[in-house]
């Protein structure tokens, strides 16, 4: 079986065309960290915003090479009401046109998990 390894510094330009739902005032964290740690941590197997942040928290070193992170790993609170905050329609189209060129084969796999 091959491993693919998925560009991280690329996820964030798929997900451009979401507008920000937060408030100016409200932006500790840049939109495309939270959307890049979300997508990654769903990837590797976190089932929701908790375990999304800890996900993140166990590999904010090797997160930190990609991401900005100027305040550090966003709180399960922060990734919660943004995803909420998101029109799922418009998600998963970013999702959609991330993932389509991704799969070659059903037996590759991410490698994202194994990055510590």
């Amino acid at each position: 079986m091959s491993v693919k390894l998925v560009d991280i510094e690329s996820i964030g330009s798929y997900f451009e065309s979401l507008s920000d739902p937060r408030h100016s005032r409200n932006r500790k964290h840049l939109l495309e960290d939270i959307i890049v740690i979300s997508v990654c941590g769903m990837i590797c197997g976190s089932d929701g915003p908790t375990a999304i942040h800890r996900w993140a928290k166990e590999r904010a070193d090797w997160l930190s090479q990609f991401l900005s992170l100027p305040n550090g790993i966003p709180l399960r609170d922060c990734i919660r009401r943004l995803m909420m905050a998101f029109r799922l329609e418009a998600f998963q189209k970013c999702f959609q046109s991330w993932v389509s060129p991704q799969r070659t084969t059903t037996r590759q796999k991410s490698a994202l998990d194994r990055r510590k």
